[in-house]
C-alpha cells in the first residue's frame, strides 16, 4: 500500500468541502477521488463526469465506479457503494478511504437505530476510524471521517467563504427515506436531547472498546485457528468467561471462519455458546460446530442445500488470476484450475485429514483441474513453506476485534482544524 488517501467524492457539499480540506492538509499525498454513480436518476452519469472534471481541476484522480444492479434502496445503495470503494481501494492500492460524514449524520444515524429494537450496543455509531464494513473486499482498507465533529452547515459556510460550487442530490429531500424524515423533523441542534444522544454513545463506544479487548485477549487463551480455516475452542475457557466477555469472542470467531459478510445475530451466537458449553453439536450462520469444540465452515453453506437455500460455491481461474473464494481464502493461481468445496472426493495421495473432524471434510477448500477429475492443492495441508491461497480467518479476527490504526503520517484532525481556521477567520 501507497502513501496514497482516497475519498468517495458526490459532489455535494460535505464530500466538496472534504475534498478542498484534503487537497489543502495534505498536498503532497496523492488524492484518488471516487465517484459513484448509482444509476437512479438519468442525469447522475452527467452529474458523476461533472464531479470528476472538479475533482480533476483540485489535482485529484478522479474514478467513477457505477453500480450494475441500481435499486431505490438506501440500504441496498450503501451496501453497494461500499463494496464499489473497497474493490477501487484495493486496485488502486490505497488503505485508506475518507468519507464526508458530519456531526449531523452522526445524530441522525443515532436516532434512527434509536427507533428500532436492540440493546445499547446499537447506540455505538459511526467513529472517525473504522474498519470498512465490507467483507471481503473491504479487507485491508479502513474509513476515515474527518469532519465527524462538525456540522453539515459549517461545511457549506466553508465552501461559500472559499467560492466553491457544489451539487444538491435531490434524493436529501425525498421522504421516503428515514433519514431524510428525520432531518426534516425539528430537533433543535446543541440541545439536552441531542447531548444525551450523544452522550449515550460516547459511552457505548467506551464499553464496546473494552468488550473486544477483553474478547480478544479470550480467543488468544482459548482460540486456535486451523491451518485449513477452522478453529479449535477451548470449552473450558468460554465458560469460565464472563458471558457478554464470551458472546464477543465467539461472534468473531463464527464471522472469520464463516467467511460470510453479514454479523451472525445475536440469538445465533447465544446459541452456539450454549451448545459449546453443553457439548453438543450445532450448525448456524455458516459454521459448523462439533461436540468436541472445534468450529469449520457449513458443509452446506458451500455444497449447496437440497432446499435451494444456498448454491454450490465454484470458482472458475486461469493462470495468474488473483480471487477469493468464500471470504476465507486468497487464491493465487498458477495454474488454469477450479476451487470449490472437497466434497465426497477422497483426499489426494500424501495428504491426512485425520486433524479435521469428519463432519467438516466435505466442506475443506479444494483446487482442483479445470476438468474437476484431479485435486491439485488442499489449502492448509501444503506440505512446504509457501503457500498460494492465504487464509484470511486471523485478519478477520483481528479487525472485528482490534481497533484501527491510521498510518503514521495520516493526522485526521488536520483537515477538520483547516476548516475550523477558515471559519474562524472575518467573512
Amino acid at each position: 500500500m501507497t502513501d496514497a488517501l482516497a475519498l468517495g467524492f458526490s459532489g455535494g457539499g460535505d464530500s466538496t468541502a472534504l475534498l478542498h480540506a484534503l487537497r489543502a492538509s495534505f498536498p503532497e499525498t496523492l488524492l484518488h477521488a471516487l465517484i459513484v454513480d448509482h444509476g437512479l436518476r438519468p442525469e447522475s452519469a452527467e452529474e458523476a463526469a461533472d464531479s470528476a472534471d472538479y475533482a480533476r481541476d483540485l489535482g485529484a484522480e478522479p474514478h467513477i465506479l457505477r453500480w450494475s444492479a441500481p435499486r431505490k434502496n438506501q440500504a441496498a445503495a450503501r451496501q453497494a457503494r461500499h463494496t464499489l470503494l473497497a474493490g477501487a481501494c484495493e486496485g488502486l492500492g490505497v488503505s485508506l478511504l475518507c468519507l464526508g460524514h458530519t456531526l449531523d449524520d452522526r445524530i441522525e444515524t443515532l436516532r434512527m437505530r434509536a427507533n428500532r429494537e436492540g440493546g445499547w450496543r446499537t447506540l455505538t455509531g459511526m467513529t472517525p476510524l473504522d474498519a470498512s464494513p465490507v467483507w471481503p473486499e473491504g479487507r485491508h482498507l479502513m474509513v476515515a471521517r474527518p469532519l465527524l465533529g462538525l456540522r453539515r452547515e459549517q461545511l457549506r459556510t466553508y465552501l461559500e467563504r472559499i467560492g466553491a460550487r457544489w451539487i444538491d442530490d435531490p434524493s436529501n429531500d425525498d421522504t421516503q427515506f428515514e433519514r431524510i424524515r428525520l432531518r426534516q423533523e425539528a430537533y433543535p441542534p446543541g440541545g439536552p436531547a441531542e447531548h444525551g444522544l450523544l452522550s449515550l454513545s460516547d459511552q457505548s463506544l467506551d464499553a464496546e472498546r473494552l468488550l473486544r479487548g477483553a474478547a480478544w485477549r479470550l480467543t488468544e487463551r482459548a482460540v486456535e485457528i486451523t491451518p485449513w480455516g477452522g478453529a479449535v475452542l477451548d470449552r473450558d475457557k468460554f465458560t469460565l468467561a464472563a458471558r457478554p466477555m464470551a458472546l464477543r469472542a465467539l461472534e468473531a470467531v463464527m464471522m472469520a471462519v464463516s467467511g460470510e459478510a453479514r454479523t451472525p445475530s445475536p440469538d445465533g451466537v447465544e446459541a452456539c455458546l450454549d451448545a459449546l458449553e453443553q457439548g453438543e453439536a450445532h450448525t448456524r450462520s455458516g459454521v459448523l460446530l462439533t461436540v468436541e469444540g472445534v468450529m469449520g465452515r457449513d458443509p452446506g453453506a458451500v455444497l449447496g442445500r437440497a432446499d435451494g437455500g444456498a448454491e454450490a460455491l465454484r470458482l472458475e481461474l486461469e493462470a495468474g488470476d488473483v480471487a477469493l473464494f468464500d471470504g476465507r481464502f486468497e487464491i493465487h493461481a498458477d495454474q488454469d484450475c477450479r476451487v470449490e468445496a472437497l466434497g465426497d472426493r477422497p483426499a489426494p495421495e500424501g495428504v491426512e485429514l485425520s486433524s479435521v473432524p469428519a463432519t467438516l471434510r466435505q466442506s475443506l477448500t479444494s483446487i482442483i483441474s479445470p476438468q474437476g477429475d484431479d485435486i491439485l492443492a488442499l489449502p492448509g495441508f501444503k506440505p512446504d513453506a509457501t503457500d498460494n491461497w492465504p487464509l484470511l480467518c486471523m485478519l478477520r479476527l483481528r479487525r472485528w476485534l482490534l481497533p484501527c490504526e491510521a498510518p503514521a503520517w495520516f493526522d485526521g484532525d488536520k483537515s477538520a482544524a483547516h476548516i475550523r481556521a477558515a471559519l474562524a477567520k472575518p467573512a
